[in-house]
């Protein structure tokens, strides 16, 4: 108790001379190795039968934990300038079992969830659901059907209502709090973002990926960067939480970075003119799925990326749409090709380069191409906005297009002077750009990273084909060898194959899209 009346005579002088609202302090004893939590973050461990905390003035959720034993929930009061005392004894772990209320029934193959309901500062307050008494607070309902929930708490003549949702399988927690007459849901979160910056919520800073909770849904962020060559200073956002689980925050970015990034979306593309060649396995030491060889014609002009989409690319569209940012496997993000992303979000992001550019998308739901009207097509000539290149357009490309040299590998025969596969690559994807490129002026269309086609995979025919597009199937094609396969997937004619879900450390893409 010395400790907190030293501390009180600092805060005290300090609320004099400055003139500021002091943080007031908590003196929690207990047993040693109790670890406690302040709205759900690990603030702190009791050693020698002692833990203060200086904390803001406002009300919190003190949480005792310790192996073995029941958690422990305190509510506490914090004043300005004031100590407060709490002794927390915990109560070991017991297996108890539960019953059901009669008027609570369950039936085979109904939906469930679990709710829990806790009440401040009045405990045993009696608790009614949909007009059903279920008993007194804090308690726990199992088995509970799901649906629409009218709650109805009551203690000291006081009676608080709200209504919620309970969904399959879901664990919700409320709260009510007497002293603010209302019924709060508590949310256990936890929210990733950059790591150069400092985020409070509610005025209380959070820590990275590490679960907090959150009482009701609406909720105040502020975001501080360090890098300012990237974000604002700081940046005030509301947030709504409609749920357990993770969240992505991200700061308002500045103008130069905004500047920077809209230089490459989608980026100056390379233009391929229409011509003939040879499609498949040309040197006859392919495999069985480069044969037979066949002539193929496209009749239109294309362009295609000369780089694969980088990180710095698809993060930015991520930013703008909520999605989740996929894994760089630790290697740096950047100018890297971008990895683990599926078919599937390669064409969302194709479909968000044409809106941003007010053209019609080139893929419906269902992942089929679409003409300029939005009617379903099986011909990429049709083809208005951003897009995968097509099998076809994407070998005719790597093999130089009208310029093609005949190289095996794209750009030459000579595998290490434009491509990073297994022997040169580190085992890891390399900077966009950094190898020769091919007759086009196009990079990495052999190695560093796989590259998803539009097509849907289909054997090959030895007839003659024009403009082609396999439009069905069960695997979606890709391409172009990558760091972590030896030289011989690095060869144009290479075909592979895998489920449009699938990701993985070495598969990228890059865009294309028919010349009007």
């Amino acid at each position: 108790m010395r400790k907190i009346l030293l501390l009180l005579l600092v805060v005290a002088s300090f609320a004099a001379l400055f003139g500021t609202e002091a943080p007031g302090y908590v003196a929690i004893t207990s047993s040693n190795g109790v670890r406690i939590l302040v709205n759900g973050v690990h603030v702190g461990t009791i050693v020698g039968g002692e833990l203060i905390l200086s904390l803001t003035p406002g009300t919190y959720i003190l949480t005792a934990q310790k192996e073995g034993y029941e958690d422990e929930r305190v509510f506490i009061a914090v004043q300005s300038g004031r100590s407060t005392s709490v002794n927390v004894e915990l109560t070991q772990a017991k297996i108890i079992q539960e019953n059901i209320s009669t008027q609570q029934k369950v039936f085979l193959g109904q939906k469930t969830g679990t709710i829990n309901i806790y009440s401040i500062p009045f405990p045993s307050a009696k608790v009614s659901i949909n007009g059903v008494n279920y008993g007194e607070t804090d308690i726990r309902l199992t088995n509970f059907p799901v649906g629409k929930l009218a709650v109805k708490i009551d203690s000291g003549g006081k009676s608080l209502q709200a209504v919620f949702t309970l969904k399959e399988n879901e664990t919700i927690d409320l709260q009510a709090n007497f002293v603010d007459g209302k019924i709060y849901q508590l949310f256990t979160v936890s929210f990733d973002f950059p790591d150069d910056v400092e985020v409070t919520i509610d005025a209380n800073i959070i820590k990275k990926n590490e679960p907090v909770v959150l009482i009701g849904p609406d909720h105040r962020v502020e975001m501080k960067a360090t890098d300012l060559s990237r974000y604002e200073p700081s940046s005030v956002k509301q947030i709504t939480v409609t749920a357990n689980g993770s969240y992505e925050l991200s700061p308002d970015f500045s103008k130069e970075y905004i500047d920077y990034v809209s230089t490459l979306h989608p980026g100056e593309l390379v233009l391929v003119e229409k011509g003939s060649f040879t499609m498949g396995d040309t040197w006859g030491d392919g495999s069985d799925e480069e044969k037979p060889m066949h002539p193929v014609e496209l009749t239109y002009d294309f362009q295609i990326g000369p780089y694969e989409v980088t990180f710095d690319q698809y993060n930015w569209f991520c930013e703008e749409t909520g999605r989740k940012k996929p894994s760089d496997n630790s290697w740096g993000r950047g100018s890297r090709p971008v990895i683990n992303v599926s078919w599937n979000d390669a064409v969302a992001y194709c479909n968000w380069l044409s809106e941003k550019e007010e053209l019609s998308k080139a893929y419906d739901n269902n992942g089929n191409l679409l003409d300029k009207d939005g009617r379903v097509t099986s011909d990429p000539s049709k083809v208005v906005g951003y897009r995968l290149p097509t099998e076809a357009e994407w070998e005719y490309a790597a093999r130089g297009g009208n310029k093609s040299k005949g190289y095996k590998y794209s750009g030459s025969d000579n595998v290490d002077n434009v491509a990073w596969y297994d022997s040169n690559s580190g085992s890891k994807t390399q900077e966009v750009g950094k190898k020769a490129p091919n007759e086009l002026g196009l990079y990495d269309m052999s190695g560093n990273v796989w590259e998803w086609c539009s097509d849907w995979y289909g054997a090959y025919s030895s007839s003659a084909q024009t403009n082609p597009y396999n439009n069905s199937g069960s695997w979606r094609v890709y391409r172009g060898g990558s760091w972590d396969y030896d030289a011989a997937r690095a060869r144009v004619a290479l075909r592979y194959r895998r489920p449009p879900t699938g990701t993985d450390v070495d598969l990228g893409f890059r865009i294309a899209r028919t010349v009007p």
